[in-house]
């Protein structure tokens, strides 16, 4: 019976989930510069949407960061202290399983280096339902990752 439950317990430990993002980008911007994703449904393909984001206000270890997805706006205030560094937005619910089977976007706050803020985008979408572009203003040129 021990090495039953000593086998169930490594068997628990070692088979954790991981996530797994379909998307990952790094944007380094300064005070009020503006930085986009593009996404589009591929099950409708006219209709495109933007996740925009910019920062206004740093104080040593607090980021206030405006946001805008789908004509709606918000505003966040993130830390570099231990998880109130990243905030998330839902980008195609799933209403049948709404906390699995979505697809979001984790918008972490990384580091500030030299007034100039570095923020990590990762997207999760394991149904493979979005079209993703990192529209990068300091790149002249689209990066798909």
């Amino acid at each position: 019976m021990l090495r039953f439950i000593l086998f169930l317990f490594l068997t628990f430990c070692f088979s954790k989930a991981e996530v797994f993002f379909d998307y990952t980008y790094k944007f380094t911007l300064s005070k009020d510069e503006k930085a986009s994703v593009k996404i589009k449904e591929i099950d409708y393909p006219d209709e495109i949407y933007y996740f925009d984001f910019s920062w206004t206000l740093f104080d040593q270890t607090n980021i206030i960061v405006h946001s805008r997805y789908k004509r709606y706006p918000r505003q966040f205030v993130m830390s570099l202290r231990r998880n109130l560094n990243w905030v998330d937005q839902t980008l195609v619910p799933d209403y049948k399983n709404p906390h699995i089977d979505r697809a979001r976007l984790i918008l972490e706050f990384s580091d500030f280096k030299k007034n100039e803020a570095i923020f990590t985008i990762y997207i999760e979408d394991r149904d493979k339902r979005l079209e993703v572009e990192f529209l990068d203003p300091r790149k002249a040129t689209l990066n798909q990752n």
